[in-house]
């Protein structure tokens, strides 16, 4: 799983660059992270993160709409700040491979790089907000409209309010994180077997006293 989130770091264990720990990489600089602040670059690291297979430009090209050449520009982008890597020539050795540079993907915003968060955050809630208008108008037009409320089915966009101490806003943090491991297809590659569909999950917690600032 990629975890492509931005979040605030431990100051005191903020990293510049990209660092492997075990088959993970962890991406702490503004600049790598200002550089994954563009559409296709968030779906190529996407597809190759949640993959772990290699693929060539010419093929990346043809999945995401662009041009071979403009595929390359972007693989090298984000191959100088980590988050991709060359693989060994494969087939007939005309045009290099590129994969995921670790099993698992992590980026942590630090503290002077809230612009370069931010830009990584309008790139996502700008996708999400296109899944969303594309999830409602297909729902809509199936002969039951009313599918993604129904018991059981996942819903397209759920909001609410918690009123939680700091133990239980860590037990709670706990729990989502040991189901996201649990179902994620890194951790359990079986996860991807026959029937499997690609959900996208959002999560986002943010304290309530953001509104009292901003009135003040």
């Amino acid at each position: 799983m990629t975890n492509r989130a931005a979040r605030p770091a431990d100051p005191s264990s903020a990293a510049v660059g990209p660092a492997g720990i075990g088959d993970r990489v962890n991406i702490s600089d503004a600049r790598a992270i200002r550089a994954l602040a563009h559409a296709v670059r968030l779906k190529v690291i996407e597809e190759l993160f949640d993959t772990q297979q290699p693929a060539t430009a010419t093929e990346l090209a043809q999945r995401h709409g662009l041009t071979p050449s403009a595929m390359s520009y972007h693989l090298r982008a984000l191959e100088k700040w980590g988050f991709v890597k060359r693989s060994a020539n494969q087939g007939d050795g005309r045009e290099r491979h590129w994969q995921a540079a670790a099993g698992r993907l992590d980026v942590t915003s630090v503290a002077d790089s809230r612009a370069a968060t931010m830009g990584v955050v309008d790139v996502e809630l700008n996708d999400l907000r296109a899944r969303l208008a594309k999830y409602v108008k297909r729902d809509k037009q199936t002969p039951n409209p009313d599918t993604w409320r129904q018991e059981g089915h996942l819903a397209a966009l759920s909001t609410g309010r918690f009123y939680l101490t700091a133990e239980q806003r860590a037990d709670l943090g706990r729990r989502i994180g040991e189901i996201l491991l649990d179902y994620s297809p890194t951790t359990n590659p079986e996860n991807r077997g026959e029937g499997a569909e690609k959900l996208y999950y959002v999560f986002s917690f943010l304290p309530g006293d953001l509104d009292e600032d901003a009135a003040g």
